[in-house]
């Protein structure tokens, strides 16, 4: 059961991170790179990755915290801990985040907002992926 459930977290964790930074980062380079304005039919199709983007982190952290409640249940695994942490602290409110501002955005300066706050936290989403990633790897204690 447990290979399992893990074998669903990491393909979820997968389809999370494909569908948050695939069209993310194109958007920003067509936004700030080439000053594409018309971008309509891309972030149409974005707002139905951000909904499956959000279902999908929905499915990591059910998931994770499944894993954890039944084969850890001991917080004093420090890698544990901080992945844990990182997810629930720093993950869940940019996605909450994310999606206020998905569903908020009407128009062109609403899209603009969003693509500030997409540039603004897109080192941080890798750079707290990429601690994760090393943790869930090498699990240092």
């Amino acid at each position: 059961m447990y290979l399992f459930l893990k074998y669903l977290h990491i393909l979820a964790v997968i389809g999370w991170i494909s569908s948050s930074s695939s069209m993310s980062l194109y958007l920003i380079y067509k936004t700030f790179v080439l000053k594409d304005k018309d971008q309509e039919k891309e972030r149409k199709f974005y707002k139905y990755l951000v909904y499956l983007e959000v279902f999908l982190f929905s499915t990591v952290i059910s998931l994770g915290l499944s894993l954890y409640f039944l084969f850890y249940d001991d917080f004093s695994i420090t890698w544990l801990r901080v992945k844990i942490l990182i997810a629930l602290l720093f993950f869940a409110p940019m996605e909450a985040l994310n999606l206020y501002f998905i569903l908020k955005a009407k128009n062109i300066e609403d899209y603009k907002k969003y693509d500030k706050f997409v540039l603004i936290i897109s080192p941080f989403l890798i750079l707290f992926g990429l601690i994760i990633i090393y943790m869930a790897v090498f699990k240092p204690d």
